[in-house]
């Protein structure tokens, strides 16, 4: 069952997110293009929503199991836990919330991170310490859709 307040919160930060210039789509290359060292990748067949291999080595990715949605750093040690992601995530990146099988209208890696940044999910500072140049991006990120609906 779905947190309705969770999931508007979600919500909100998606039409943050479209209110960019060149709209959702541009997030990855405009916050984060710079950390990438290709396209991102998407395996939902074995449960890897999305991931993104960063220049630093590795691949920052977001994995659905039966336990939950869990933002993680993969490298030849392993999945290192990062946050752990409430399932109305993947619903309010979706064009109807309740279809699981709808196609996202934006990057359910860029949502689960401008939610850490902006506090609607807890990763008690484990991005941070983990990928410090990943952290600041998705800051950037928050703090630029913030402004532009202020200004």
């Amino acid at each position: 069952m779905l947190n309705a307040a969770m999931l508007e919160a979600l919500q909100e930060l998606v039409w943050q997110l479209h209110r960019l210039p060149g709209g959702a789509e541009a997030a990855i290359p405009d916050f984060f293009g710079a950390l990438l060292a290709g396209p991102p990748v998407h395996a939902a067949d074995t449960g890897l929503v999305e991931a993104w291999p960063l220049l630093e080595g590795g691949e920052l990715g977001l994995l659905e199991g039966a336990e939950g949605l869990h933002l993680v750093r993969i490298d030849t040690a392993g999945a290192q836990p990062l946050a752990e992601l409430p399932g109305e995530l993947l619903a309010a990146v979706r064009q109807t919330a309740d279809d699981p099988a709808g196609p996202y209208t934006a990057s359910p890696l860029v949502l689960a991170l401008m939610a850490i940044a902006a506090g609607r999910v807890e990763d008690d500072r484990r991005l941070k310490r983990a990928l410090p140049r990943v952290d600041g991006a998705a800051r950037d990120l928050m703090l630029m859709t913030v402004c532009r609906l202020c200004g």
